[in-house]
């Protein structure tokens, strides 16, 4: 599925200055001045509605956009998390849906995980995603399907925008996909086209490594820390159905 409703808001968010890190929970909802929300169990706004305006409040902040994608290892069985880019949600038909993308190299363990599960089908398995915003101090737990666009897909919306992504990014991100394979030991790297261009300067094709990485949200645990709100959102029928927790 490429398109979901999108939904918007101007609800503000509140704000927390934490001044220790050594705190609890109900600690950190009475520290600082909090601006009073109205939500409640039947009056509460979807995380695709939340997590627009934490974005936006936060777009300037260095980092703002680096999130934290958790997959388990095939053969071990162990957790593996790293830091990558979020580059921005999906537009289907001039609208943004809630398929965010993010890039990453064939080559790379995440792929492998994601791609050797046994409860993978195809290129697609479940994985979390985690997005911190501290100026809201709100955190996002997205779980969903991770789909990778390579250059053998057929799909003709998706190679499009894998081509897109590899044009929209800077020089330097692009040379990293020439570089030797990603966690063997370091030697001197090989000649990289500087840029991923041509002699011309022309942006060359991307290259057969270089993934667009599509995740599919099915679930979101959002917390708000300034109140100590929480909610549970289901992607359901294809609409999301939310519903207010205890934290």
């Amino acid at each position: 599925r490429a398109s979901q409703s999108i939904l918007r808001s101007n609800r503000k968010l509140s704000s927390l200055n934490m001044s220790s890190s050594n705190i609890g929970l109900s600690d950190i909802g009475k520290s600082g001045s909090t601006e009073k929300t109205s939500e409640s169990q039947y009056n509460i706004t979807t995380w695709r509605e939340k997590i627009s305006i934490s974005s936006a409040k936060s777009r300037k902040v260095r980092g703002g956009n680096y999130v934290q994608i958790a997959t388990v290892d095939p053969e071990t069985m162990e957790p593996r998390c790293r830091t990558v880019v979020f580059r921005g949600f999906v537009k289907k038909d001039k609208e943004e849906t809630s398929i965010m993308k993010m890039i990453t190299d064939k080559r790379s363990s995440k792929y492998g995980e994601v791609t050797n599960t046994p409860s993978s089908e195809g290129k697609n398995s479940t994985c979390e995603l985690l997005w911190w915003f501290g100026k809201s101090s709100e955190q996002y737990r997205i779980r969903g399907d991770l789909k990778f666009v390579d250059g053998d897909e057929k799909d003709s919306f998706l190679v499009t925008a894998r081509k897109a992504q590899w044009g929209n990014m800077s020089d330097p991100a692009r040379e990293q996909f020439y570089w030797k394979e990603p966690g063997v030991p370091y030697e001197s790297e090989s000649e990289v086209p500087t840029g991923g261009r041509d002699e011309d300067g022309k942006v060359l094709p991307p290259p057969d490594n270089f993934l667009l990485m599509l995740l599919h949200p099915v679930r979101c645990d959002y917390l708000r820390l300034g109140d100590n709100f929480r909610q549970v959102d289901d992607l359901v029928d294809d609409e999301w159905v939310a519903q207010r927790v205890t934290p």
